[in-house]
């Protein structure tokens, strides 16, 4: 190949093979992070993770991002640790979480750019402290600043590609809370009318049987009352005046 040939190889196919691919692994990413979001398993999250992950890095190091590359490809591990040990329920080790937190600060400054690559470097290890949470919809949460910070340095960083597929992500991850919380709103209205029917049929319930004991003491009450006035009424029974004897006096 000749001089030229190479130059014009170098300066113009390369870049643009680097670019395919980085919006490929970008594509492969956003779809594996967004399945993540809709599954109900914690373990199979963190699968989705792992492997999301690494296209992710894999992107950013296509288009000359070491920072973002570094520290998500970084995160693949991590996620690795954590699926590890939740499949024995158990936490990771909070040393381990230590180790990543320092990994993740040292491979921002060695490969650091700019002051932008700040935000992957912080997002991934606030992504730490939040893979100890159990629960998949507080995890979703969780994210949800982290990845629309992440589409901020994607547009600083003039990776629009990524700031794209990063957006899409994170629309997709509102919605899903969205979801989440209409679902819990009608949950609780359904629960509350529920529990109120049940109130009302119980307080009417109630009323009634104690009308009813009510009516009974009142009809045993009265019963026992009429029953002492007659009683009394015949203790008491007198003669009329026209009936009795009189005296009659002898002159």
């Amino acid at each position: 190949m000749a001089c030229g040939e190479q130059g014009f190889f170098i300066l113009y196919i390369m870049p643009n093979i680097s670019f395919i691919f980085a919006q490929i692994f970008g594509g492969m990413a956003t779809l594996v992070l967004c399945l993540s979001y809709v599954v109900k398993s914690k373990k199979v999250f963190l699968l989705f993770g792992l492997f999301g992950d690494i296209a992710y890095g894999m992107s950013f190091l296509f288009v000359g991002s070491w920072s973002a590359g570094a520290v998500a490809l970084l995160s693949c591990l991590q996620f690795f640790f954590v699926y590890h040990y939740d499949k024995k329920n158990r936490k990771m080790p909070k040393s381990i979480a230590l180790v990543f937190i320092a990994l993740f600060m040292v491979s921002g400054i060695l490969t650091w750019n700019n002051a932008w690559d700040i935000i992957p470097v912080a997002s991934y290890i606030w992504y730490t402290f939040v893979l100890y949470l159990d629960d998949v919809k507080s995890i979703r949460v969780m994210y949800l600043l982290p990845n629309a910070l992440l589409v901020v340095y994607d547009i600083m960083v003039m990776a629009y590609a990524s700031a794209f597929e990063d957006g899409i992500e994170a629309l997709f991850l509102t919605s899903m809370i969205v979801a989440d919380v209409a679902k819990m709103i009608i949950s609780k209205k359904k629960k509350l009318a529920i529990k109120k029917a049940i109130f009302a049929k119980k307080s009417r319930g109630t009323i009634f049987c104690s009308l009813q004991s009510a009516y009974s003491r009142i009809r045993k009450v009265n019963n026992h009352y009429m029953s002492q006035i007659a009683k009394n009424q015949w203790n008491n029974f007198h003669i009329p005046s026209f009936c009795k004897f009189s005296k009659v006096s002898y002159y």
